[in-house]
C-alpha cells in the first residue's frame, strides 16, 4: 500500500535506481541520471519534513532522521555537481567515469537508508554497504599510494564494524529485539546491554573517525578525489553517529556517557595536536573532521543541550567542511600540488578559491559567527556544567589549539606572496562557496531547528 510513509524510502530509492541505470543501461548518461537523482532526493526529503512522523515495523522516521536526511541530500547535490567537471582532471583512473557516479549514488542510497531504518541490524548492514563502495571511491585516482589507503581503509573500517556488529549481537541478546521503536518502551538497563552500547561506540566511532582508531581517515582523504573527501567527512562520519545517538536515547546510562566523553575528548586532543605537523593540506582538514566528530561525540554523550549543540555542529559542519574540501581540488588542479608550502598567494591567483577557503577554515575550526561556533559554545558550556571548569578550560585549550593551527596554515596558503600569474578558476568554483555560505546562513535556521527538535533534546 502506497501512503506518506513511502515518501521516506524515496531518496533512498531513486539514488538506488539512479545507480543501477547508470552503471548497466545509460552509462553515457551516467552524469545527467546523478544529477536528476540528487534533485529528486533533495525535493522528496523537503516534502517529507511536512509530512508525520513514523514508527513502524520497517521505519523510525522523526524529526532527527529528516534533519539528518536533508544534509545527506544537499551535499549529495553538491557533490555530485561538482564532480562534472572534476572527474575529468583525474587522469589513470581506477574506474570509470560511469562507474565513479553509479558508486556515488548507492553510497548516498546507503547512508539515506541507514537514518529512517527501525532497526539497528538493517542501520549496521547500511552502514557497512558504504564499505566497500567508498573504498573504490578512495581509489579513484589508480596509483598505489591511493590504493594502499583505500586497503587501510577496508581493513580499520572492518575491524570497527565487526566490534559494532558484535555489539549489536549482545543488544539484541539483552532484549530479543532491534527495532528502536521496541527497545525506547523497554527501558533496559542491564550490564549486557551496557556492554553492547560500549562496544558501539567503539565500532561506529571507528568509521566516525574517533580515537583510537581514526588512522584511515588521514590516509583516505589524502588521496581520495575532492568530492569523495567532501562526501567522506560532511556525511559518512556523521551517519556513523547517527546509531550512537539512538543507543543514548534508548540507554541514557552514566558510564557510557562518560565512555564516550573521554572518547571524543581524546579525539580532540589528538586531532589538534598532530595538527600543527601537517605539511598536506587535505589531511590538515582531515584532522579537523577529527576534531569535530570528537566534539559531536562530546555533545551527544551530555544529552539534553549537549546533543542540540552536536547536531548544530554535524550540519553546519557538513556544509562547510564539503566546501571546503571541493575547494581543494580546484587548488590541486592549478597548483599541481598537495604540499601547504608550495601553495601561496590563493588571493591574487585564484580569488573566488581562496577567500572562501579561508571562509570555509575558519567554518570548520568553529570561528564566529558560522553555526559551528553555536554548537562548539552549547556542547562546552554542558561541559562545563557537568564535569565543571577545569575540564572545559582544557577541552577549550584543545580547541584553540587547532584553531591556530589549522588556520595559521590556510592563512599562509591564502595570503603569502607568490610570482605565479593568476590561474583562470573553473565556474563549479560557485557550488563549494554556495556550500559555505549556507554554513553561514544556517545560524538563522537554529531557532527553528531548536523547535522541530523539541522533542528529542528534552
Amino acid at each position: 500500500m502506497i501512503n506518506f510513509e513511502f515518501i521516506y524510502l524515496l531518496p533512498c530509492l531513486i539514488s538506488f535506481i539512479a545507480s543501477i541505470i547508470g552503471f548497466f543501461a545509460f552509462k553515457r548518461f551516467a552524469k545527467t541520471i546523478s544529477i536528476a537523482s540528487s534533485v529528486l532526493c533533495i525535493l522528496s526529503v523537503i516534502v517529507g519534513f511536512w509530512e508525520p512522523t513514523v514508527q513502524n515495523n520497517y521505519l523510525y522516521v522523526d524529526n532527527l532522521s529528516k534533519v539528518f536526511s536533508l544534509m545527506i541530500s544537499i551535499v549529495y547535490l553538491s557533490v555530485v555537481i561538482f564532480s562534472i567537471e572534476y572527474i575529468n582532471h583525474i587522469e589513470n583512473k581506477l574506474i570509470k567515469v560511469h562507474q565513479y557516479f553509479s558508486l556515488l549514488n548507492i553510497f548516498v542510497s546507503a547512508l539515506f537508508a541507514s537514518v529512517v531504518l527501525n532497526n539497528l541490524g538493517l542501520i549496521w548492514v547500511g552502514i557497512e554497504a558504504t564499505t566497500f563502495t567508498s573504498a573504490l571511491l578512495v581509489s579513484t585516482q589508480n596509483d598505489s599510494i591511493a590504493v594502499e589507503a583505500a586497503y587501510r581503509y577496508i581493513i580499520i573500517v572492518s575491524v570497527g564494524l565487526i566490534i559494532s556488529l558484535i555489539a549489536t549481537l549482545f543488544i539484541y541478546s539483552s532484549e530479543k529485539t532491534l527495532s528502536i521503536f521496541s527497545l525506547l518502551q523497554l527501558h533496559p538497563t542491564d550490564s549486557i546491554f551496557l556492554l553492547g552500547s560500549l562496544l558501539s561506540i567503539i565500532g561506529y566511532g571507528t568509521k566516525a573517525g574517533i580515537f583510537p582508531m581514526y588512522t584511515w581517515l588521514p590516509d583516505a582523504h589524502g588521496k581520495a578525489p575532492a568530492p569523495v573527501s567532501a562526501i567522506f567527512s560532511a556525511v559518512l562520519l556523521p551517519v556513523s553517529l547517527y546509531p550512537l545517538i539512538r543507543i543514548f536515547e534508548i540507554f541514557p546510562n552514566y558510564y557510557l556517557s562518560l565512555f564516550a566523553f573521554s572518547l571524543g575528548f581524546l579525539s580532540v586532543a589528538t586531532a589538534a595536536i598532530i595538527a600543527g605537523s601537517q605539511t598536506i593540506y587535505k589531511r590538515l582538514f582531515a584532522y579537523s573532521s577529527i576534531e569535530n566528530m570528537g566534539m559531536s561525540l562530546i555533545g551527544i554523550s551530555l544529552g539534553t543541550f549537549g546533543l542540540f549543540g552536536a547536531i548544530i555542529l554535524i550540519f553546519s559542519h557538513a556544509l562547510a567542511k564539503s566546501g571546503t574540501f571541493m575547494l581543494t581540488g580546484n587548488i590541486l588542479h592549478r597548483f599541481k600540488t598537495k604540499k601547504i608550502e608550495d601553495v601561496k598567494n590563493m588571493i591574487n591567483l585564484m580569488p573566488k578559491t581562496g577567500l572562501f577557503f579561508f571562509f570555509g577554515s575558519l567554518a570548520v575550526t568553529g570561528a564566529p559567527p558560522f553555526a559551528t561556533f553555536v554548537g562548539e559554545l552549547i556542547i562546552l558550556s554542558k561541559v562545563i556544567q557537568i564535569y565543571g571548569y577545569i575540564t572545559g578550560a582544557v577541552l577549550f585549550a584543545f580547541l584553540c589549539i587547532a584553531f591556530l593551527f589549522i588556520n595559521n596554515k590556510v592563512i599562509s596558503m591564502v595570503f603569502s606572496e607568490s610570482d605565479k600569474k593568476p590561474f583562470i578558476e573553473s565556474k563549479f568554483v560557485y557550488i563549494p562557496m554556495i556550500s559555505i555560505s549556507l554554513s553561514l546562513l544556517f545560524l538563522i535556521a537554529i531557532p527553528f531547528l531548536y523547535s522541530f527538535l523539541g522533542g528529542i533534546i528534552k
